[in-house]
């Protein structure tokens, strides 16, 4: 059997045999470098993003082509301000509404017009007719409970929902909700988008709901229902890529994760993966977790044979895995790191894994 990348990855995704293992690490920024283009044109311009991301790719022949820069080209749509600094990806310098009382004055975004929702998009539909049916894509996408903090920033955003969860301000409840609403809403129009224009894995990244930052009871009253709800329309849309991913040690969570609806859950390196693939891994499709800054950064191409192989071992046996980055892989890593990544993907043959 062999298979273009994309089908590679299709297949991993419905938990299929392949002839190797697919290989995705999460990469937005480390193209830059490789491509020559500048940082502020590639979060601005779709034509330099797809042009550093098809630099990146012919460097590397990944599985997976990411397209995406930064958490807040939907919050921009919202009236949210960002920096626009040449050397570093927008942050967020004002949320959108002073207090949480005044998220009642906004609705649901449009993907085609609103904020840089159409920058994405276009560099999807670009990169789709660059190389064809032969690379899956990637989309962005932030998750609903981070994309609604946005709103009144995210400081503001853990402290009202922590003291309504404490019962000490009922009066959040609602400006709660509708900022969830019309977060979760603008995501699911944005995904459709994504799958649309060409994209085959739409990418819900919630971090904000880690349990890093938030307890398990949180997650599951204020996060995992907007969560069910976007993957939910994103099916119903005839999407089968759903990806969520959450940084942070998720490993009180993971059934949870799975019940979330999305096809495939990208684990960060703190969680092990073994423990990920016992729970959930008959359910989802695993993808991750090489150490972004350990291995993927500070190491060398030694090392990242050990720990790639060691994910292989963790995850890859009996197929619905994908290789890839704990997180999003810095962007001076050594290229010698990821072309090693690639490498050992090609290396391990399906029918070698253990079941």
């Amino acid at each position: 059997m062999s298979l273009s990348s994309r089908e590679r990855v299709l297949r991993s995704i419905r938990h299929q045999p392949t002839d190797c293992v697919a290989v995705a690490p999460y990469m937005y920024d480390v193209a830059v470098p490789v491509s020559g283009v500048s940082l502020l044109d590639f979060y601005t311009i779709p034509e330099a993003m797809v042009k550093a991301q098809l630099a990146l790719h012919d460097a590397l022949d990944q599985d997976v082509i990411a397209i995406g820069s930064d958490n807040f080209y939907i919050a921009e749509g919202f009236g949210c301000q960002t920096t626009r600094d040449p050397d570093e990806l927008p942050a967020l310098t004002q949320p959108a509404v002073d207090s949480l009382a005044d998220v009642f004055k906004i609705g649901p975004l449009d993907p085609t017009t609103d904020g840089r929702m159409p920058v994405m998009i276009e560099a999807i539909r670009q990169t789709r007719q660059a190389v064809g049916d032969a690379v899956a894509i990637r989309s962005p996408g932030t998750g609903p409970f981070a994309l609604a903090s946005y709103l009144v920033g995210s400081q503001q955003w853990l402290y009202e929902v922590g003291m309504f969860e404490a019962g000490m301000n009922d009066e959040a409840e609602a400006g709660i909700q509708h900022a969830l609403e019309i977060a979760t809403e603008s995501l699911i129009r944005f995904g459709k988008a994504c799958w649309d224009a060409g994209a085959d894995v739409i990418h819900c990244g919630d971090s904000l709901s880690s349990c890093d930052m938030i307890s398990p009871k949180t997650y599951e009253r204020f996060a995992l229902p907007y969560q069910k709800k976007v993957f939910r329309a994103w099916k119903d849309h005839g999407i089968t890529g759903g990806l969520l991913h959450i940084c942070g040690n998720s490993t009180k969570v993971l059934d949870l994760y799975a019940d979330s609806g999305a096809a495939l859950v990208e684990i960060d390196n703190v969680v092990d993966l073994s423990v990920a693939k016992q729970r959930i891994g008959d359910r989802v499709t695993i993808q991750g977790n090489v150490h972004t800054v350990n291995d993927l950064l500070q190491g060398n191409p030694e090392s990242m044979r050990a720990a790639c192989q060691k994910c292989i071992k963790a995850a890859a046996g009996g197929g619905g895995f994908i290789l890839g980055s704990g997180c999003i892989v810095p962007r001076n890593s050594p290229l010698e790191n990821l072309k090693m990544m690639v490498q050992v993907a090609r290396e391990t043959r399906f029918e070698d894994l253990a079941l």
